[in-house]
């Protein structure tokens, strides 16, 4: 009897054990689709996150490998805009958009050397059209033709301003014109031949009219100011002939002496 009922109570326990890992699997496979479905909604957010066609923040910044800003997305006092920065933590460049207006400043290094530059560069299929340049010692705009190699070039370089103007082609002479301390000249010239002329003022207003040719022969009018052309007095009523073998003649007014 003992027996039988030992046999009933073992069976008994053997139910209720199957019964147990029975309900530990359903437990077990509920927790892995509960994870699964955990994974598939935090795909799909990342997904829908990085392709959302809006990012709000109050400022993005980009920095170097070393931690170092290197250019920020921002609202800044002078208003919303755009700034990068040098590895040394100097401001290079700055796009500012406000109320009162828009700017775009292009900050040289202040410890440049004399040949760098900040510049705005226009290109047509890589090809440079027109470009603003400003160093320590100056700042130039020069615009080229696309289809050909014409060129205009204004520029202020220490206390002298000029302008110049080529043509298409090599061979054509350029125009150019300039002005500092000393003088104000507007001469042609350059291209294949070495002929030129030129009008220059002269301080304190001493006016000079030069032209030579391929050969060298010159001839200058009024006050000249190359040592090889010094006359005996300055006066506008004056004029030079000087041959390419190195004669000079001087012309004045009669009742002048030579």
């Amino acid at each position: 009897m003992n027996s039988e009922m030992q046999q009933k109570d073992l069976q008994a326990q053997v139910l209720e054990l199957q019964q147990e890992v029975r309900q530990l699997k359903q437990f077990a496979l509920s927790g892995l689709v509960v994870i699964a479905v955990a994974v598939l909604l935090l795909q799909i957010h990342e997904q829908r996150r990085l392709k959302t066609s809006e990012v709000v923040a109050n400022e993005i910044t980009l920095t170097d490998s070393s931690g170092q800003p290197r250019a920020r997305l921002a609202v800044f006092p002078e208003g919303s805009g755009l700034e990068t920065y040098a590895p040394s933590g100097e401001r290079r460049v700055q796009l500012i958009g406000s109320g009162e207006g828009a700017s775009l400043n292009l900050n040289i290094p202040v410890d440049a050397s004399s040949s760098a530059a900040a510049a705005v560069n226009l290109l047509h299929n890589n090809v440079l059209v027109s470009s603003m340049r400003a160093a320590q010692d100056g700042s130039s705009l020069e615009m080229h033709s696309r289809a050909a190699n014409g060129t205009a070039l204004l520029s202020m370089q220490g206390t002298t301003a000029s302008l110049t103007l080529s043509g298409t082609d090599e061979q054509v002479p350029r125009v150019w014109l300039s002005a500092d301390r000393a003088r104000a000249c507007t001469a042609l010239g350059g291209g294949v031949s070495s002929a030129s002329s030129s009008l220059c003022l002269h301080s304190p207003g001493l006016p000079t009219l030069e032209l030579s040719d391929i050969a060298g022969n010159r001839a200058v009018v009024g006050v000249p100011q190359s040592p090889d052309l010094t006359a005996e007095d300055d006066s506008a009523a004056s004029v030079i002939l000087k041959h390419r073998s190195g004669r000079k003649v001087q012309v004045k007014p009669a009742g002048v002496s030579h």
